[in-house]
């Protein structure tokens, strides 16, 4: 889904019968709703009071009308102020304090905000790494994993999420196709374990190509929403944090598999 608008919030998701429709809060809209026939049905502009020609759901009506309430009707002309005798300060005879509503959550992380996250924890990825003998890396610790091969997952997953980031991005009418773990180990059954070398500098390339699309960005682009099949609408930005997210995961697997080999030391002696 891509909508032109000068600011977009999403709203809400809203079960109908046989569909689930996404609610954009929009300002200044232009053109038409662009979307993928695959993964919509439909996509209009509607003014929440105010429909106009688009028929919409007796479900988003419902919607629309709690979720935005009518314009508040212009308010009363100002009550003049008078000067109190004991004082000399003026006082209003009437007030009329009306509390705001609260402000949207909007997306305040800058690209440097979010290249500063995916290095930090990067950083401790790659230090709970290199807290390994070398004896170690290509050693089975968890399952069938190894050190090495999760600093190899690391980096397959970030060129992934990279990727499918920037398709969001570029490709309107584009759906977030997720991850797929079981085709990522069929791929590694039968292959020698990666060395320790071509691992590092692979997950050091992929990270150059990674920061220098984001320094491309601005923070509007990382607020953009794209489409994601089971999550709805998802910003741009949050879909390039979830590498982060991922190494930390990580991160915690690596210090456990620490853990095995300091008990293994151990009961060695």
């Amino acid at each position: 889904l891509h909508l032109a608008s000068d600011a977009v919030e999403f709203s809400e998701s809203v079960g109908l019968p046989g569909a689930i429709a996404n609610v954009f809060a929009c300002a200044q809209w232009t053109g038409d709703p662009a979307y993928s026939a695959d993964d919509y049905a439909d996509a209009a502009w509607a003014a929440p009071h105010a429909p106009g020609a688009v028929d919409l759901d007796e479900g988003v009506r419902t919607y629309l009308a709690s979720a935005f309430p009518p314009p508040a009707p212009p308010p009363q002309p100002a009550v003049p102020a008078v000067a109190m005798p004991h004082s000399g300060e003026p006082k209003n005879l009437i007030r009329r304090e009306a509390t705001p509503a609260p402000a949207p959550a909007v997306w305040s992380m800058t690209p440097d905000d979010l290249v500063a996250e995916l290095e930090e924890a990067r950083e401790a990825l790659t230090a709970a790494y290199a807290r390994f003998d070398e004896a170690w890396l290509d050693v089975t610790l968890d399952g069938e994993w190894a050190p090495v091969d999760l600093l190899a997952h690391c980096a397959t997953v970030e060129a992934y999420y990279a990727a499918e980031s920037r398709r969001l991005a570029e490709e309107p009418g584009h759906t977030w196709r997720g991850f797929n773990p079981d085709q990522a180990e069929a791929e590694r059954a039968g292959l020698a374990r990666p060395e320790n070398r071509v691992v590092r500098a692979r997950l050091q390339a992929i990270r150059v190509d990674t920061l220098s699309w984001i320094e491309s960005l601005d923070a509007n682009a990382l607020a953009a929403y794209g489409n994601h099949a089971e999550r709805g609408a998802v910003r741009i930005g949050e879909r390039i944090q979830q590498i982060a997210n991922h190494d930390r995961e990580h991160t915690e697997q690596l210090a456990a598999m620490l853990a095995a080999t300091e008990a293994d030391d151990e009961d060695a002696e």
